[in-house]
Order: C-alpha cells, then sequence, then structure tokens
C-alpha cells in the first residue's frame, strides 16, 4: 500500500511533466501566432500600403472591446475673442502694412518683422488661453 509520501511524490512528478508538455506547447502555440501575425502584416504592408505597429506587451494585458461610436458631434462655436485678442489682431495687421510699405519704399524690415513675430507669438497665447 502506497503512503502518502509515496502519493505525494507521483503527484510532483506528473504535475512536473504536465507543466513542462504544456509549456512546450504554449511556446509552439506563440510561435505559430507570432508567425502568422507577421504574415499578415506584411500582407497589410505589401497589399494596401497600411503600416500597423506590433501591439506592446502592455497592451495585452488590458484589451478592451472595441465599440462602434457614432459619428463624433459638431464642436460647440468658438467663443467670442476677447477685448485683448482682438486688439492685438488689429497691432498684426497694421504692423504688416508697415512691413510692406517699408518693403515697397526698399527699406530695411527686419525689425518691423520680428516686431511682427512678436504680435504674432503674443496673440496666439492670448487666443489659446482664452
Amino acid at each position: 500500500m502506497p503512503t502518502t509520501l509515496d502519493q505525494y511524490r507521483d503527484a510532483k512528478n506528473s504535475y512536473l511533466k504536465l507543466k513542462n508538455q504544456a509549456k512546450k506547447e504554449l511556446l509552439a502555440r506563440f510561435h505559430e501566432l507570432s508567425n502568422e501575425l507577421f504574415q499578415v502584416q506584411r500582407e497589410l504592408l505589401e497589399d494596401f500600403g497600411e503600416k500597423v505597429a506590433m501591439p506592446s506587451g502592455k497592451g495585452l494585458k488590458k484589451t478592451k472591446p472595441v465599440k462602434k461610436t457614432a459619428p463624433a458631434p459638431e464642436p460647440p462655436a468658438p467663443a467670442a475673442p476677447s477685448p485683448e485678442v482682438i486688439a492685438l489682431a488689429r497691432q498684426i495687421e497694421k504692423q504688416r502694412a508697415k512691413v510692406e510699405q517699408a518693403k515697397a519704399a526698399g527699406k530695411p524690415t527686419k525689425a518691423l518683422e520680428d516686431r511682427l513675430y512678436e504680435l504674432e507669438d503674443a496673440h496666439r497665447l492670448k487666443a489659446a488661453n482664452s
């Protein structure tokens, strides 16, 4: 009659055999799927010009089902610009006119263009913050 210790050793041996077999089968399946994935990726690129990146290991852990979404709603109408933004826009137009006049007269325009760039930057910042 086998003792409990003998039964444990037999169970442990059979477990290790099953574990090794499962590992081999999982690795074989993994390589099979990865080869198929590379083939599909190559076909997408060659036939359709679609370059698809390989999924990262992090993305494989948490996959979410793909949901079909309704078309994106139209974005709300932009808010009216603030008085500062309007004033900067006017200054930009005046500065552009000065640059054009200086170019037509053959005068140097470097300082005028620098001021124009400064005004445009200030306008972009104010418009983004408002």
